[in-house]
């Protein structure tokens, strides 16, 4: 990563493409990041959150059937990848498809916050203030933040919805 001082412009090594942004748009673009995966996560049952966990914690990287001995598509188990996929933690590694013999990847921003601020950070449960983790460089929040939007989510017990799955990322309150 390169830093200039003068415009905070960094430019960062993607592998196959060098990209250059501001620290501000950056730190946008990781904010997305977040509101998307917080946005997600009252979607995410008790039991789906075991399994993320234990994601999380495996060793190397998990099979499919490793995690669900029993998987099918268009089943519960099916449907637990997709939203934690949809939550922004995990993708199947090889190919865009759930399938027994697929590897579970964690994302690796999903990882970076998990280990960084946790779970009950991640899942908006905690029942104390932890403190935030500023991931912008120094000087860049020098000016008065702009306030926080008001996280949307269906309300407590409504289902999973897949045709719906996108809806709340939407900034667009004109929508029935």
């Amino acid at each position: 990563m390169h830093l200039t001082h003068a415009e905070h412009e960094l430019e960062l090594d993607l592998g196959p493409v060098t990209v250059s942004c501001t620290a501000d748009e950056l730190a946008a673009a990781l904010t997305g990041l977040v509101r998307e995966m917080r946005a997600a996560a009252p979607f995410i049952r008790p039991d789906e959150r075991d399994t993320l966990r234990a994601i999380m914690d495996h060793a190397g990287v998990p099979t499919v059937g490793e995690m669900f001995p029993d998987f099918a598509r268009d089943s519960d188990a099916h449907t637990t990848l997709r939203k934690l996929r949809t939550a922004q933690f995990i993708r199947p590694q090889d190919r865009d498809r759930w399938a027994v013999e697929e590897h579970i990847e964690v994302k690796p921003f999903a990882r970076l916050l998990w280990e960084r601020l946790g779970e009950a950070h991640l899942f908006g449960d905690l029942s104390e203030p932890v403190e935030e983790i500023d991931l912008a460089l120094p000087g860049v929040n020098d000016s008065e933040p702009a306030p926080e939007e008001k996280q949307k989510g269906k309300p407590d017990g409504e289902e999973w919805n897949e045709a719906d799955v996108l809806d709340f990322l939407s900034d667009d309150d004109t929508k029935d």
